[in-house]
């Protein structure tokens, strides 16, 4: 695959994310390249993360501090591996039929998808920064659309509907272990 054809599929997960979803389950990537793309999401994200907290001003008052980049890609692969996981079991509870495979490499393309909409939100806050809430609200949105073609091609669901259960019960299940892998977080 070369940068033309990832732009093509990024353009087609855009605007028809349930065939983009064929097509990468279609590709039957074997497990050492998946954990291997799985390992770079998680690097990516930890630095755009990073590049996030260095380069938008902040207020002195509500300055924060950053946390250290081991925490930070731990909490990345973990958050990641916990919603591939639930995505795939929960599907599976409501009648699913994905792989653990077709759920890493959707979820990992979407990863993919949103390091690349935070390093523009990232480059055009720097510019405009009043942009930026604007832009994470369309990102997060655009991310739920997908996410819910996806979910429901990879679990053969037939239902946008059932995809979203699996996005509420999941969210349900990750958030008391994404609470407990906060360290300043209320548990």
């Amino acid at each position: 695959m070369n940068m033309v054809s990832l732009g093509n599929l990024a353009v087609l997960t855009l605007r028809q994310p349930s065939e983009a979803a064929r097509h990468l389950m279609d590709l039957r990537l074997g497990r050492e390249v998946l954990w291997l793309a799985f390992f770079l999401a998680v690097v990516l994200n930890c630095l755009v993360q990073l590049g996030i907290d260095l380069l938008v001003p902040i207020p002195e008052e509500a300055l924060r501090e950053l946390e250290p980049v081991p925490l930070v890609l731990i909490k990345s692969a973990g958050a990641m591996m916990l919603s591939i996981v639930a995505f795939l079991y929960i599907g599976r509870f409501l009648g699913g039929t994905a792989t653990f495979e077709g759920m890493m490499v959707l979820t990992i393309w979407l990863q993919f998808l949103q390091i690349a909409a935070l390093l523009i939100t990232l480059a055009l806050s720097i510019t405009f920064p009043f942009m930026m809430l604007m832009l994470l609200l369309a990102t997060a949105l655009l991310s739920l659309y997908i996410t819910l073609h996806f979910l429901n091609e990879a679990h053969q669901f037939g239902s946008l509907a059932k995809a979203f259960a699996v996005i509420l019960l999941s969210a349900l299940v990750a958030v008391p272990f994404v609470l407990m892998l906060t360290p300043s977080g209320p548990v």
